[in-house]
């Protein structure tokens, strides 16, 4: 492959072998940069990922093989690398639904190698309308140890990112001892006040499940868990730059406050992402791709990819090509103790390639393909 560096600009050349990189070497080519270039970069990590085309990781009935089709969905999308989320419900679901994926990474090497752990958003979150988001309220419940070692042995030790509401009674205590076990804490779907992230903070959590949702409409201006979170440095933060989550001046606020180098981006893939307009069940996609909990404004995860916040992150908030590619490649491998990708001989083949082009309110990003662990798919 022949395509410019995403980081610095220049030409290279990289050449793959089975699934690794063989090697990187910059050659000449054009000065001038054209919309027609090709770039490339590492491919996606995804965080945050409920499921697609109909299927949740969430659902009592899901299968190995669905399990599969989703993880592998992703690899046209760009990422390489994701947790497939599970949303708060009862415990017999959350039991299913761990075991299931498990046994996926179990039968086919490819899902186990995209699957970087499991993300448990919930059950233990406010239990208050719009800080629950579309969570089921009678799912809801407090932290409880001997529950998530239940789920973890049925994960296979897949649990990597714990997302709960720091307020909950036993909840910075959970923390502490979730940490000490290697899960990243999160915080999120929470009312906390700034003591309360204050203390979760110096208990152990390091991040923030997609700053700006999962709140109520109406909140004071100031003090509340946006800005608390917002200001916490300790804390990076996840954003979905969907469009539909974040409008732009919302994204650049944020991207501002927390710092380009403390921001990753996820897609919060809804079940129904990918599905033309209509209503399924309790859920909504509308004619603009919004998602929701039908008949409410709540939003219940996304119909965009990464490469649309990339997009976002680029126009809205005034981040180079590099900074925006690294809130979805180093930085969520970094949170999670990986090495960080990049393009260098010797990493596994996980790449994108794209186009920046020219447009009336600046550069576009412009997804192209992907390969997956040195296998081309495209789009």
């Amino acid at each position: 492959m022949i395509a410019r560096h995403y980081q610095t600009g220049g030409w290279v050349e990289i050449v793959l072998e089975a699934d690794r990189i063989a090697s990187v070497d910059p050659i000449d080519g054009p000065t001038e940069v054209k919309d027609a270039d090709y770039w490339v970069a590492p491919a996606f990590w995804d965080l945050q990922i409920n499921g697609r085309l109909g299927i949740s990781f969430s659902d009592p009935t899901l299968t190995v093989d669905q399990v599969a089709a989703i993880v592998r969905a992703q690899a046209s999308l760009g990422t390489a690398r994701l947790c497939p989320t599970l949303i708060t419900a009862p415990k017999p679901d959350m039991l299913h639904g761990v075991r299931t994926i498990a046994e996926a990474c179990d039968r086919f090497p490819d899902v186990a190698r995209m699957v970087v752990g499991i993300h448990l958003e919930g059950p233990s979150i406010s239990a208050v309308d719009g800080y629950r988001g579309a969570h089921p309220l009678g799912a809801v419940r407090g932290p409880d140890w001997d529950e998530f070692v239940e789920v973890r042995e049925a994960s296979g030790g897949r649990i990597a990112i714990i997302t709960l509401a720091p307020e909950r009674p036993g909840a910075i205590e959970f923390i502490e001892r979730a940490v000490t076990e290697g899960v990243l804490i999160a915080l999120g779907h929470t009312s906390a006040d700034g003591p309360t992230i204050r203390a979760a903070v110096e208990a152990g959590a390091r991040l923030s499940t997609h700053l700006g949702n999962g709140i109520a409409s109406p909140i004071s201006r100031h003090p509340n868990p946006i800005w608390d979170q917002a200001s916490e440095d300790s804390l990076t933060a996840s954003l979905i730059a969907d469009g539909h989550h974040l409008g732009p001046s919302i994204l650049k606020a944020l991207v501002r406050a927390k710092t380009a180098e403390r921001i990753l981006l996820v897609s919060d893939a809804s079940p129904l992402a990918g599905l033309p307009p209509g209503r399924y069940g309790n859920w909504e996609v509308d004619s603009s791709g919004k998602i929701v909990v039908a008949g409410t404004p709540y939003l219940a995860g996304s119909n965009q990819g990464i490469e649309v916040g990339i997009d976002h992150l680029i126009r809205w908030a005034g981040l180079t090509v590099a900074q925006a590619i690294d809130a979805a490649t180093r930085h969520p491998a970094r949170l999670l103790g990986f090495e960080e990708p990049n393009l260098e001989a010797g990493q596994p083949g996980n790449l994108i390639r794209f186009r920046m082009q020219s447009g009336k309110e600046g550069l576009r990003f412009v997804f192209g393909a992907t390969w997956v662990d040195g296998r081309n798919h495209e789009k």
